[in-house]
C-alpha cells in the first residue's frame, strides 16, 4: 500500500489512489454504484482520465473496507448483502454501540455530546420532512459514530470506523422500509432525550429497542414496513415540564419527538 508523502508544512499529501478511493467510496455509499454492480476497470480509468494502477489500489482499499468484493474470474462488484450478511454487520454494530452507551452513561454524559447529538437529530428533522431517506440514513449513522466516539475509548472509536461504511450500505437498504421517515427521525430524538437524562439503565433499553428485531431486517430487505417507534422510557423529575440534568442539559418542553412540526 502506498504511503502518503509528507508535505512541506508536515501534513501527509493525498496521493492519486487516496483521492480516487474517496471518490469511489462517495459513489457507491450515495448510491451512484448500486449493490450488484460490476467496477469496470477500463471504464473507470478512462472516466477519471488516470492508469489503472492507482485506480486497483483504490479498489483494493475499499475491498478492505467491505465496499467491494472480488470474484475469482469475474471481477469486483459492489456486495449485494443477504439478509444474513446484514445481520451480522448488526451483530457487531450492537455489541459496539452498547459498550459506548454503557461507558457514556455511566462515566457522566458529556455536555458536548449532547450538543452534537441536538444537531444531527435536528438535521434528522429536516431531512424528514423532506423525505430524503439518503441524507436520513448518513445522519443515522453519524448519530451513532458520535455516540460512540462519546465513548472515549480509541479502540472502541477505530473498532467501529472498521464497519461503518458497510452500516451505511445496509442502512440505505432498510431506511425506505420505514412505513414513516418521521419514525427515524423521532426515534433518535427519543435516544438523545433519554442519554441527556444520564438514566443508564433508560438509555440502554431504548437503544435495544432501536435496535430492533432480527425479523426487521428481513422484512426490510423483503419490502414489508417496518415500523417500531420508540417511547421514552419515563423517569421522575420534581418539574415535568422544565429541568435539567446532572450534564447541564435542559429539556423546556418534555420529550423532543414531540416537536416534529
Amino acid at each position: 500500500m502506498a504511503q502518503q508523502t509528507p508535505t512541506k508544512s508536515g501534513a501527509p499529501k493525498r496521493t492519486l489512489a487516496s483521492v480516487v478511493t474517496g471518490l469511489l467510496r462517495d459513489r457507491i455509499l450515495s448510491g451512484d454504484f448500486p449493490p450488484g454492480t460490476q467496477m469496470n476497470e477500463v471504464e473507470l480509468a478512462r472516466y477519471f482520465e488516470i492508469s489503472r494502477g492507482p485506480l486497483r489500489e483504490a479498489t483494493q482499499r475499499l475491498i478492505q473496507e467491505g465496499l467491494l468484493v472480488s470474484y475469482p474470474h469475474r471481477g469486483v462488484f459492489v456486495p449485494v448483502y443477504t439478509e444474513e450478511d446484514l445481520q451480522d454487520i448488526f451483530i457487531a454494530r450492537e455489541a459496539l454501540e452498547r459498550e459506548a452507551m454503557r461507558r457514556v452513561t455511566t462515566h457522566g454524559v458529556p455536555a458536548a455530546l449532547v450538543a452534537d447529538l441536538e444537531v444531527v437529530v435536528e438535521q434528522m428533522r429536516h431531512a424528514a420532512r423532506e423525505d430524503d431517506l439518503a441524507a436520513l440514513a448518513a445522519l443515522d449513522l453519524a448519530f451513532h459514530r458520535r455516540l460512540v466516539a462519546g465513548a472515549g475509548s480509541t479502540r472502541l472509536d477505530r473498532l467501529y470506523g472498521l464497519i461503518a461504511n458497510e452500516m451505511q450500505m445496509c442502512l440505505r437498504m432498510i431506511v425506505d422500509a420505514y412505513t414513516d421517515s418521521t419514525d427515524l427521525y423521532a426515534e433518535h430524538a427519543q435516544l438523545l432525550h433519554v442519554i441527556a437524562s444520564g438514566d443508564a439503565a433508560a438509555a440502554r433499553s431504548l437503544l435495544d429497542r432501536h435496535f430492533g428485531q432480527p425479523s426487521d431486517v428481513g422484512a426490510a430487505l423483503a419490502g414489508r414496513p417496518v415500523s417500531h417507534p420508540l417511547h421514552p422510557h419515563p423517569h421522575s423529575h420534581q418539574d415535568r415540564t422544565q429541568h435539567d440534568h446532572a450534564d447541564g442539559f435542559r429539556h423546556d418542553k418534555g420529550d423532543p419527538a414531540e416537536e416534529q412540526s
